[in-house]
């Protein structure tokens, strides 16, 4: 079933009740929502976010890629995608909020935007916003676990839980990058 069709907004997919037990209002809305999480993070901590890059690099080859987000790419997203690791920080406390990962099929990008996305610390949504990128996105899934390595960001226990969800980004009818952002459990109670 095509991604785009009107058809699938009935068959949204949502988390199971076992990933929204015991999360705050606020959780859920980040798990769900397709605005940017960068606009609803600053409005809930009243703080502005930046963007700390821990790792990009440019993949020639999707076979390449990153097996989760490599699962989700479709005939025809091909050519070179950029594959990046990031923290939302709180441009005052430093905090890390969210740790996201992205793969972006960089040949459907304007090269305005995949300039900036290369050279800036400007988080996606803003740039959406920059370059008037209208976008569609799919919830693709929804994970509960521990945080293994990425403890180390959130000055957690890698035993401690972390909550994801990862969905794909369209614009003009082409897959634009697929995304997963992860945060701590224990964020963002209310």
């Amino acid at each position: 079933m095509n991604v785009l069709d009107p058809l699938c907004l009935s068959q949204r997919r949502m988390p199971v009740k076992q990933i929204l037990t015991g999360l705050s209002r606020f959780q859920r809305i980040l798990l769900v929502a397709d605005g940017t999480v960068t606009e609803m993070l600053e409005q809930y901590l009243a703080e502005k976010i930046k963007v700390l890059k821990i790792y990009e690099k440019i993949e020639p080859d999707t076979a390449q890629i990153h097996s989760r987000h490599r699962d989700y790419l479709r005939q025809g997203d091909t050519g070179p995608v950029l594959e990046r690791e990031v923290l939302l920080q709180g441009q005052n406390t430093l905090q890390h909020w969210i740790h996201a990962e992205s793969t972006i099929v960089l040949n459907h990008l304007t090269q305005g935007f995949r300039t900036d996305l290369l050279a800036s610390r400007e988080p996606i949504g803003r740039l959406w916003e920059k370059y008037q990128i209208e976008t569609f996105k799919t919830l693709l899934d929804f994970e509960k676990r521990p945080a293994g390595k990425l403890a180390e960001h959130f000055g957690i226990s890698p035993t401690d839980t972390v909550i994801s969800r990862t969905y794909d980004v369209y614009s003009g009818g082409r897959l634009i990058m697929i995304i997963t952002e992860t945060f701590p459990a224990h964020f963002f109670q209310d």
